[in-house]
């Protein structure tokens, strides 16, 4: 193609949104969801792996190239499937999809879960097909939600400079369940589904197994810019047995303090827990059965000692939130709207909705949260 613009990443020719930091890799620069200062303070390595999955991050760019490519590695996890699951890429053009890649697994780097690299593949070139006509148009290339990635270059027929988005900016925390790997495309993530059909621009903070009330997540929130926050918490904590409910009101208190620190005015949701049969009654850990499906590792006796389940977490949430009836622009919304419980056949490993119920979740969430007079829209002054 005729390479009339190259830009190697970190650029500033081209914005990688949803990016707090990137990091050196082999090949190019690793995009990472949460600041740099953060890092040595995030407990394991998983979670560190998890910051760096690309759920909710773009390239955005102006130009008005007809043909662009993105030259990237992509690093997916290990599971033992041969050949691994693809990872998708997907072209937005002045809002609207326009296209979607698949990379295979096997042009995949693989990683197994102690670290360990079990294969290796050198960075591939993905090209999107922007427009037929040299016109100007807002670019987003969706990076895979279900892997990390390292960018090396951008190459264009045309020159590329950085967007103009004027979109309100959504800052959303959560689980696995808004990280969302059974999605069938980073577009097709519910929180990526809501927010175009509200017009906002999203900042994806969906960390699998870890939306435990992180101090330093509540700091990150509270220092980025955010016209609408929401926070869905409660699953992580019985997934991991981390916290009794004599500690989980104080931290969710905490969470929230930290954030109004940098948001007094900025309307905040509370997303409660889906359904998840596992665990409405019972207590945490989670482990798999022989069919992969979620089930309680826990004993109910537990919970007469502070141990949580799901129905714990909610009056928990709806204590915290009952205590600070004087934030106006505090509100809560119970995941069961989102998925009922009319639909858990939709999580086909007991815990994880799977695409057609994230299309759902989407959907949902917008009429909700982004609708006129709904909860995460500013009124005009």
């Amino acid at each position: 193609m005729n390479t009339a613009f190259t830009t190697a990443f970190p650029s500033t020719a081209v914005s990688v949104v949803g990016a707090l930091d990137s990091v050196p890799g082999i090949y190019g620069s690793r995009p990472r969801r949460l600041p740099a200062w953060t890092r040595r303070q995030i407990p394991d390595p998983v979670f560190d792996f998890v910051v760096g999955m690309t759920s909710g991050v773009r390239i955005a760019a102006r130009t008005g190239a007809t043909r662009v490519t993105v030259e990237l590695a992509i690093i997916g996890i290990d599971t033992g499937v041969r050949p691994a699951a693809p990872a998708v890429l997907d072209l937005v053009v002045d809002g609207a999809h326009r296209e979607r890649v698949f990379v295979p697994g096997a042009a995949q780097t693989l990683v197994a879960a102690d670290g360990t690299v079990t294969q290796e593949h050198p960075p591939v070139a993905v090209t999107f097909h922007t427009g037929a006509t040299r016109r100007e148009r807002e670019i987003e290339i969706w990076l895979p939600h279900t892997t990390t990635v390292e960018l090396v270059a951008l190459c264009a027929d045309a020159p590329v400079t950085p967007p103009r988005d004027d979109r309100p900016v959504w800052v959303h925390h959560g689980s696995s369940i808004s990280q969302c790997g059974e999605a069938s495309a980073p577009t097709r993530t519910w929180p990526a589904i809501a927010a175009a059909h509200g017009g906002y621009s999203l900042r994806s903070l969906g960390f699998s197994g870890n939306a435990v009330g992180d101090p330093f997540v509540a700091r990150t929130i509270r220092d980025q810019p955010a016209d609408a926050i929401s926070i869905e918490i409660g699953i992580n904590v019985v997934n991991g047995d981390l916290m009794r409910r004599r500690m989980f009101e104080p931290v969710l208190h905490g969470f929230l303090d930290t954030v109004r620190e940098g948001h007094p005015q900025v309307p905040v949701l509370m997303l409660g827990p889906i359904p998840c049969p596992a665990h409405e009654e019972a207590p945490g850990p989670t482990v798999l059965d022989d069919r992969g499906r979620a089930r309680s590792a826990g004993t109910p006796a537990e919970i007469e000692r502070g141990a949580m389940n799901l129905r714990v977490v909610r009056e928990a949430l709806a204590r915290v939130l009952a205590a600070r009836a004087d934030d106006e622009r505090l509100f809560f919304l119970d995941g069961r709207e989102l998925l009922p419980d009319t639909e858990v056949a939709d999580l086909d490993d007991g815990l994880h909705p799977n695409a057609a119920a994230y299309e759902r979740m989407g959907v949902r969430f917008a009429a909700h949260a982004f609708t006129a007079g709904a909860p995460l829209v500013r009124p005009h002054v």
